[in-house]
């Protein structure tokens, strides 16, 4: 049975919309809603979407342990009590479920609709193939179903790369899977003989965003294979839980997030090349968003400086960012 994890902060519309798609779909599942310190009484709503829809659910707390093996496409809504963040908010579901074991795990973004099959083909991809030890479906736009967002892509130099982005499904020349060395935390499944010591799955020195980049870097480093399974998909609404946050600082945070990244993981020489080669990039970037040359060569020069000095990006550091 797989356990399906995924994250809602003040997002109960997205979050419903989900678990209806989900509740619809094939396969042995159970479901955990994880209600990161929301404010809006997104806990009260997906209860009563839980009640109306007559699925089997209970409600926990951070700090409890599940300790009865869950049933069969139950919801358990788990409240964390505050806005932990992507990864740390993951991770204490999965320590949250620690004696139950499941047989593998899906981390699925709450603005994602699934179709039908998308489980039942992620999880016979992975009993036929084994040394598969992390998946993800084929993942199209929701506005815009026949548009691929990704499927999964390429992990090389401190850099990333989609596959097939914004192409049309019917351009996809690969059938079945495609070998891939970066996957997306939209929709992660992986089985938990990969998990951490501590019991999560991603690294919590970053707030908000990096921690599939930071996961990737772990797997392609121990050689663990990684595939998007194209029978599977699901459509992704795409960034709705950061639409209305200032642009330039959402760009401050996943560049401080990459920087922090390289520097931990690559050599002190290669972080100070690739900070160069990285440099005109990130300038081309801010002119974009409507900053002046001056203003872009400040801001970076202050983001180099920022990671520099910091090990990680904190919940303060994101919100004074997106101020």
């Amino acid at each position: 049975m797989t356990g399906i994890i995924i994250l809602n902060w003040n997002g109960a519309k997205d979050t419903i919309a989900c678990l209806e798609s989900l509740y619809a779909a094939e396969g042995d599942f159970f479901a955990v809603v994880v209600d990161n310190g929301s404010t809006d009484g997104s806990v009260a709503d997906i209860c009563d979407y839980l009640k109306s829809a007559a699925v089997d659910f209970c409600t926990a707390k951070r700090g409890e342990r599940m300790e009865r093996p869950c049933r069969r496409r139950e919801c358990i809504v788990f409240e964390t009590m505050q806005n932990l963040g992507f990864a740390k908010g993951n991770n204490e579901a999965l320590r949250f479920l620690a004696l139950h074991k499941a047989e593998s795990y899906i981390l699925l973004n709450n603005d994602t609709i699934v179709e039908k099959d998308f489980l039942v083909n992620l999880q016979e991809f992975s009993h036929r193939h084994p040394v598969y030890a992390a998946l993800t479906p084929l993942i199209c736009y929701e506005g815009e179903r026949e548009l691929v967002w990704n499927c999964g892509g390429r992990q090389r130099w401190g850099f990333r790369k989609y596959f097939y982005a914004r192409s049309r499904v019917s351009e996809i020349r690969e059938t079945g899977s495609i070998d891939i060395t970066f996957v997306t935390g939209c929709a992660l499944f992986f089985r938990p003989d990969i998990l951490l010591a501590d019991g999560g799955v991603f690294t919590e020195r970053f707030f908000f965003g990096e921690e599939d980049f930071n996961f990737c870097l772990r797997m392609n480093r121990l050689g663990r294979k990684m595939a998007c399974v194209l029978t599977s998909k699901i459509y992704h609404k795409v960034s709705s839980s950061t639409a209305n946050n200032d642009p330039i600082g959402k760009t401050y945070i996943y560049y401080l997030n990459r920087y922090i990244d390289v520097k931990q993981n690559y050599s002190s020489l290669f972080y100070f090349f690739w900070k160069m080669v990285n440099f005109p990039n990130v300038i081309r970037i801010l002119r974009r968003k409507g900053l002046s040359i001056i203003e872009s060569i400040k801001w970076t020069l202050r983001l180099h400086s920022d990671a520099h000095r910091k090990e990680g990006v904190s919940y303060e550091d994101f919100i004074r960012a997106l101020k």
